[in-house]
């Protein structure tokens, strides 16, 4: 068995873990690899000045989002589209619209990060779901407005 420090996640492992590893694996996979290193006081003591520094400017980042998720949840959203009889949309709402309705709101969000969680065929208010990242979540009101 050797004795290894991880250096990224994987599946059952953390970055900072220390784990004792079959000696084929450490030396075949995760050495070659950079997924960890031999675990020695000096590797430790550099990945926990690492570490610190990732955790402070993670700290940031999800500060940021936390704020455009205020905004977001904060908000209705209009979005125009082309209705027929019986408030039914010619197509349906996409999460290029919400994309494009966030971005005039000066909040750029990509069309990857928002879910519409039912479609949207109907005017009227709807809800969407905008994951930004790091378990950051935030529901979007959508007005949809039959377009002039």
């Amino acid at each position: 068995m050797t004795k290894v420090l991880f250096l990224q996640n994987l599946e059952h492992h953390q970055i900072g873990e220390v784990k004792n590893v079959p000696d084929g694996y450490a030396r075949n996979y995760l050495l070659p690899k950079s997924i960890a290193v031999l675990a020695t006081d000096e590797e430790v003591k550099k990945l926990e000045s690492k570490l610190a520094k990732m955790k402070v400017e993670e700290e940031k980042v999800v500060g940021k989002l936390e704020e455009i998720a205020a905004k977001i949840e904060a908000k209705t959203f209009k979005v125009e589209a082309q209705a027929g009889e019986e408030d039914k949309l010619f197509g349906a709402v996409t999460n290029k619209d919400l994309s494009e309705a966030l971005i005039k709101e000066k909040l750029d969000v990509d069309k990857h990060e928002i879910e519409i969680l039912e479609p949207i065929h109907t005017l009227g208010e709807h809800e969407a779901l905008v994951k930004l990242g790091h378990g950051i979540h935030a529901k979007m009101k959508v007005m949809v407005e039959r377009a002039k």
